[in-house]
């Protein structure tokens, strides 16, 4: 029967620290994404001060906004998702004082019990002649033993007494901390759904003066269009040469075979061509944001970052092409075995055609523009002529 309670006794312990590790990573967790979500809010600011100044910055300061928004709003539901974490803290938390202040209630009646019991034997000569009135040697042993354990166990209490008043303390300190930060949180909830409001405001005030320039937008569209059809057939005629070549695009030797598994593999672990930058322009087909009823479609995924950015290779590759792309500065492609990347709006290349390069090399700089308008990277990945979302193969940031 003891070994069963004491197995229970451990089993409850165990999952107590589980629970409690469990949490505590769940917490950990949550810091690090509204750190996450922070920064790249930080990053945003510093590209709309790029843009601020121009009164005639394009699509990309609208964009760059709605990300802003999309950014405040993930970090409000954070930290909701945090204040109900604590929440759940505190109210935990107030279970086990009310144990403690029972607890501690139910040691001080048994010891003002048994201190009252000592005062009524408080006679040596009393218990003297208690052990010395037993039947036998045994009954006397028992009745010495009987004092010596209830002193011992007095003592016990009187030290469980001591502890759990400091565990009550300790407790009651934590609460209080508790609250003082779920005080913090929720003011920060109010501030940022203050900040969301604005942006919300700005973002209609750019919708509205981008409307007067439907025509200019229409025109930037074809244009995008155009840069997307020249990428497009830029990785079909390289392909396309590479297959007459080797008389079909899936021979390669062993090393590419392994490079292309490895690419593979490393799905959603790939690094990022820059070191700052926040994603405005999605993979695949959306509306556009600003004229109703027209869709642009994306084959990669448009990075905004800073000035006199710097573009590296997301992973070891061999350089297939270097070219120049009117109105969007120079392209370069990268082959992996059967993937491709290719990255566009780059200035002062620093590769050319056939470098064998590793993950991370410099291949060149983000185009910036002197108006004022942010630097954009366009990212994409394909395998062979297929385009893929970079950011299912992006490690998450």
């Amino acid at each position: 029967m003891k070994k069963f309670l004491l197995h229970i006794s451990l089993s409850f312990v165990v999952l107590t620290l589980l629970s409690s590790l469990g949490y505590s990573q769940t917490k950990n967790e949550l810091e690090q994404r509204k750190k996450r979500t922070q920064e790249e809010i930080k990053l945003t600011n510093q590209l709309l001060d790029q843009t601020e100044k121009n009164k005639s910055a394009g699509l990309n300061k609208l964009l760059i906004i709605n990300k802003r928004i999309g950014l405040r709003e993930r970090l409000i539901n954070e930290i909701s998702i945090e204040i109900d974490v604590l929440e759940t803290e505190i109210s935990q938390k107030n279970i086990k004082i009310v144990e403690l202040e029972n607890e501690l209630v139910q040691l001080k009646k048994e010891y003002a019990r048994m201190i009252y019991f000592a005062y009524k034997n408080r006679n040596s000569n009393d218990r003297l002649m208690f052990i010395l009135s037993s039947e036998d040697f045994n009954q006397a042993y028992r009745r010495m033993k009987y004092f010596q354990q209830y002193t011992k166990y007095r003592k016990n209490q009187a030290e469980k007494i001591v502890v759990t008043q400091k565990n009550l303390e300790y407790e009651t300190e934590q609460l209080k901390e508790q609250k003082g930060e779920k005080i913090k949180l929720l003011a920060n909830k109010e501030k940022e759904r203050g900040h969301l409001t604005n942006e919300k405001s700005k973002k209609n005030t750019e919708v509205n003066r981008l409307k007067r320039k439907e025509s200019e937008l229409r025109k930037k569209i074809r244009k995008n269009e155009k840069i997307m059809r020249q990428l497009k057939n830029a990785i079909a005629d390289l392909i396309a040469k590479e297959a007459e070549a080797n008389k079909t695009y899936k021979t390669l030797t062993a090393n590419e075979e392994l490079i292309s598994q490895d690419f593979k593999d490393a799905r959603g672990k790939l690094m990022w061509p820059i070191n700052n930058g926040v994603v405005i322009g999605e993979f695949g087909e959306h509306p556009h944001p600003v004229l109703k009823g027209v869709k642009i479609k994306n084959d990669g995924i448009d990075i905004a970052t800073t000035k006199d950015a710097v573009v590296k290779s997301v992973f070891e590759g061999e350089v297939k092409r270097v070219m120049a792309v009117p109105g969007a500065n120079m392209a370069i492609i990268v082959r992996h075995g059967h993937y491709l990347t290719l990255y566009s709006n780059i200035v002062n290349v620093s590769v050319k055609p056939g470098d064998i390069i590793p993950e991370g090399h410099k291949i060149g700089e983000v185009y910036y523009t002197i108006e004022g308008e942010s630097s954009v990277l366009h990212l994409g990945i394909y395998e062979e002529r297929k385009a893929l979302n970079p950011k299912n193969w992006l490690r998450r940031l």
